[in-house]
Formats: structure tokens, sequence, C-alpha cells
């Protein structure tokens, strides 16, 4: 498995432990700023409070590439 498809469903990703996650998820991860430390303890980094416009454009990539688009970014908050 390479990314899960979170078919809509951006609440999927927070039933995983960071050990549950592919290493492609992981490095998408972190390059919105997580990391093992900060996912287990749901300390969000900055990059969650930040709408989509205001992601560069690696953080749109990897958003992308775990399967979110701008209206499900903006939509979803951190639990």
């Amino acid at each position: 498995m390479s990314v899960r498809n979170m078919q809509g469903n951006p609440h999927i990703w927070e039933q995983l432990g960071w050990e549950d996650m592919s290493a492609t998820e992981q490095q998408l991860w972190s390059a919105l700023g997580w990391d093992q430390d900060h996912w287990d303890n749901n300390d969000a980094p900055a990059s969650s409070d930040k709408e989509w416009s205001d992601l560069n454009q690696q953080e749109q990539y990897a958003a992308r590439g775990l399967g979110f688009n701008e209206q499900l970014w903006n939509g979803t908050e951190d639990e």
C-alpha cells in the first residue's frame, strides 16, 4: 500500500497511529509538519491551521497526495 484512499472522509487519518501508516503516507504528512511525536500526541503543526490558499506548493502537493482538495482541507478541523 502506498497511500490509502480516504474516499472523501479525512477523519480516517485520525483513527490511525503513526506506525499504522505507510512510509509514503508518513512522508506526505511530514511535508505538512507532522512527525511521530506530533501525530501520536495530536499536537498539530502550523500547517493544520492554514487555509488551502496559504499552504505552500510543497504542502499542497502533500495534502493532495493524501487525498485532500481545497474544499476538504478547508472544511476539516483537527480533532
